[in-house]
């Protein structure tokens, strides 16, 4: 594994200190939290991580692929019968004004491995919300921080973990949610129990009903124990 410049390292962490301070202040600062994960993915810790993945035979299956089947528009997705993954999803991303991020262009050789992962991951955040009944909501937000963590080992997701809890620690809970602590320890237990959602080809099951992906995956009963509910029922 390279060792990252060490003054180059230092200036990282100095913006990524800045990014948590204001993400401790304000969980959505959505500005914050992307500088953060860009930052974060140039240290050594994102570095295990990629390596981590890319020893998953699954995800190395996709990665040589560089797979990317096709992801409808919102006004197709939302056109899928109701409970149905594309269905869920494109509700999602609808309700946030949003649109699924297009397909990466990258090059065959294996230099852009890493790009495709980061992509992949990206464009798959919406997915899975939907998949793991987390909303769109700061409490849903820490449960998938949490779930990402588990799952990719992100040094980033992490960050942002500790920066719900630390908010949750002078911020009152919010009353038409369920308790951070509780979302995150749902979103931690099903990272940690589930299979890699990264080697899932969720493009070739919009239409299945969300509990088909349920059984497939093996969570159903993990989803039981979902705080949430808006997205299950």
């Amino acid at each position: 594994m390279p060792v990252p410049n060490a003054s180059l390292l230092q200036n990282q962490l100095l913006h990524i200190s800045i990014d948590m301070q204001h993400l401790c202040d304000n969980p959505t600062d959505i500005t914050s939290a992307l500088d953060l994960l860009n930052r974060s993915y140039k240290t050594p810790a994102a570095a295990a991580a990629r390596q981590r993945l890319h020893a998953d035979p699954a995800i190395a299956a996709l990665v040589l692929e560089r797979y990317w089947g096709e992801w409808p528009n919102v006004s197709t997705l939302i056109t899928y019968p109701a409970g149905s993954l594309g269905y869920v999803y494109g509700h999602l991303l609808f309700d946030q004004g949003l649109e699924p991020i297009a397909a990466p262009q990258l090059a065959a050789d294996i230099s852009a491995a890493d790009s495709y992962l980061q992509h992949r991951i990206r464009a798959s955040h919406d997915v899975w919300h939907a998949v793991t009944g987390c909303p769109a909501s700061i409490a849903g937000e820490a449960a998938l921080n949490g779930f990402t963590a588990e799952q990719l080992r992100w040094p980033g997701s992490a960050l942002l973990l500790a920066a719900d809890l630390i908010h949750r620690s002078f911020e009152a809970t919010d009353p038409d949610g369920p308790d951070i602590g509780l979302a995150i320890a749902y979103g931690l237990k099903l990272g940690c129990f589930a299979p890699p959602f990264l080697a899932q080809r969720w493009e070739q099951g919009w239409q299945l009903p969300l509990s088909t992906w349920h059984e497939k995956l093996g969570i159903s009963e993990l989803i039981k124990t979902n705080p949430f509910t808006s997205l299950l029922t």
